[in-house]
């Protein structure tokens, strides 16, 4: 794993976070057969294939929070892939209130493309999946 790696999720990340960008994110970090697994206590939870369906699953985001972007504590690298403990920070449509949710995503990379992303509550979730923790 590189640094490379590191670098393009986070300039990902900042380019999401600007909102409006989900295309030049998908487009340019994604491989095209990526799939994506969202935690499984999520209303909308399912495993979604190719960049299509992933695409799908930002626009319902994007279309249920005024405010949606991600914030990663840390980058755990663990060969190709990548643990993002982190939080997940929404606002709902005609709301004030923002919220802050604990999310962590373990994200599988080759040749500087994801190829496969799971999300977890937790940090330690993440270091479990990956076997660095017990």
């Amino acid at each position: 794993m590189s640094q490379e790696n590191v670098e393009a999720m986070t300039a990902a990340i900042e380019r999401f976070n600007r909102g409006g960008e989900d295309d030049a994110v998908l487009d340019g970090l994604y491989d095209a057969d990526a799939v994506f697994h969202s935690r499984a206590d999520e209303p909308d939870t399912g495993v979604f294939r190719g960049r299509e369906a992933i695409r799908e699953m930002m626009r319902m985001w994007r279309d249920t929070f005024d405010e949606f972007r991600f914030q990663v504590d840390e980058y755990i690298e663990a060969g190709d892939t990548l643990l993002m403990p982190g939080w997940t920070i929404v606002r709902a449509r005609g709301s004030t209130a923002e919220v802050r949710e604990p999310y962590a995503w373990v994200v599988q990379m080759r040749d500087l493309k994801v190829v496969e992303v799971r999300e977890y509550s937790t940090k330690d979730e993440c270091l479990k999946a990956v076997g660095l923790a017990e």
